[in-house]
């Protein structure tokens, strides 16, 4: 999938919103430890994004702050952890289309 550097910066702003509320509606250290993991990759991305020109904001997004599949293999850990977990209905319903999709932005 496709998408620029400026809608890449809207949907990790999303996921981050949503993987907040995650982490404060965990239940055990191990899916805390593993959401704040996912985060704290997310920030950083974000916050090397933040640096590109906005006249680039144009240009194809490509991870920057990772050489390799770092943040999809966390989101997709996280994932797994959180299927025995039970969330509130508006976390879920937003989490798991958000998760379909970061498969296909952070894929190489």
């Amino acid at each position: 999938m496709s998408i620029s550097i400026s809608q890449a910066m809207v949907f990790i702003e999303e996921l981050l919103a949503v993987l907040e509320d995650v982490y404060w509606e965990c239940h055990s250290v191990d899916m805390k430890n593993q959401c704040f993991n996912a985060v704290r990759l997310l920030q950083v991305e974000l916050t090397e994004l933040t640096k590109v020109s906005v006249q680039d904001h144009h240009y194809e997004y490509e991870i920057i702050a990772y050489q390799d599949n770092t943040v999809l293999d966390t989101l997709t850990s996280l994932e797994h952890l959180l299927k025995s977990t039970v969330l509130r209905t508006r976390t879920e319903a937003s989490l798991h289309p958000l998760l379909s999709q970061a498969t296909k932005v952070f894929n190489r």
